[in-house]
């Protein structure tokens, strides 16, 4: 017999898969799919951080393009401090691992402190969870780590670079960019009076964001906080397996590249990556197991992860 909660989490998933594929869906749209109470489900899901976004992330044409930062400071919480003043600065992150500290800036930083890597960030990609359970998500991943085939392994160029080109992209842009960051679906009356632009203005917006920008919108069945997060940096000539691999995850991942390297950013139960009990079988760390077997196939040549503590994030 289904309960009101498995009812609750169907809806909260019908919700995802909408707005996932429609950001700006009209919440009538949600109320026809789900019931009268889709606005309500919409907004418990979004206050409990169920489903996040959608928000907007410029691609890296040369106009718009970030710089990115991975560090090693010797005292990353004032560091951490500092660059929430830091307008340059559009998001950091206090991290423990092979990084402790996570910049990206508009401008390029001089640092005196140890940079792991740096550079130009790629367009992000932001992978569509499936609806399964995380036993099953392990086994398909291990699965497809068994059976992988260099030979017929065919690079898709999932992640996309724009560095040599530009886009038009005027002040108007830059400001409804930053309206719409973390939430694209913000109501547009606030900002046609706030800087007088008409709703032609806002639609040729829209119109321009899939070219201009990556629309993320997060799925975190057991609220965003209940996971883990961690990044991981790895070193392959694989990089659309691994983008496929863990897009195999029930949550969310997100995935870029700086500097030839590829980041992923997941957020996994802590108990699949590690555990507080240090007789605790290693066979239950399915996460770092699954990463032992790509080094040691040789899909991946090195990789280093970092769990991330905290982090702050502007709207610029």
């Amino acid at each position: 017999m289904q309960t009101v909660l498995d009812r609750w989490k169907k809806d909260y998933r019908t919700i995802y898969e909408l707005v996932f594929d429609n950001p700006r869906i009209p919440a009538s749209d949600i109320e026809k799919a789900i019931g009268r109470t889709g606005s309500k489900r919409f907004k418990k899901a979004l206050e409990l951080q169920i489903i996040v976004g959608p928000h907007l992330r410029k691609r890296s044409y040369k106009n718009l393009r970030e710089y990115m930062y991975f560090l090693n400071c010797k005292n990353p919480v004032d560091k951490f401090l500092n660059f929430c003043e830091d307008m340059n600065v559009t998001y950091h992150a206090k991290a423990t691992g092979f990084c402790n500290l996570w910049v990206i800036s508009r401008k390029k930083i001089d640092f005196d402190e140890q940079i792991i890597a740096e550079g130009f960030c790629s367009d992000y990609h932001v992978s569509f969870a499936p609806d399964r359970t995380w036993s099953t998500a392990i086994q398909i991943m291990q699965e497809k780590v068994e059976n992988f085939d260099y030979e017929d392994y065919i690079p898709q160029g999932i992640i996309k670079t724009r560095w040599g080109k530009t886009i038009e992209w005027d002040e108007k842009d830059e400001m409804l960019y930053r309206y719409f960051k973390y939430n694209m679906r913000k109501s547009l009356g606030p900002a046609m009076k706030e800087y007088g632009i008409s709703k032609e203005e806002f639609y040729d917006f829209f119109n321009k964001l899939p070219e201009a920008c990556t629309i993320a919108t997060g799925y975190f069945p057991d609220t965003l906080s209940g996971y883990d997060p961690f990044l991981y940096m790895f070193e392959t000539d694989y990089e659309d397996f691994l983008i496929n691999l863990f897009s195999e995850l029930p949550t969310t991942s997100f995935f870029f590249k700086v500097s030839d390297k590829l980041f992923v950013y997941v957020h996994v139960p802590k108990q699949l990556v590690r555990s507080p009990d240090l007789k605790a079988s290693i066979k239950r760390l399915h996460i770092p197991l699954l990463i032992n077997d790509l080094l040691k196939k040789g899909i991946i040549k090195e990789q280093a992860e970092s769990n991330i503590d905290y982090s702050w994030g502007k709207d610029l």
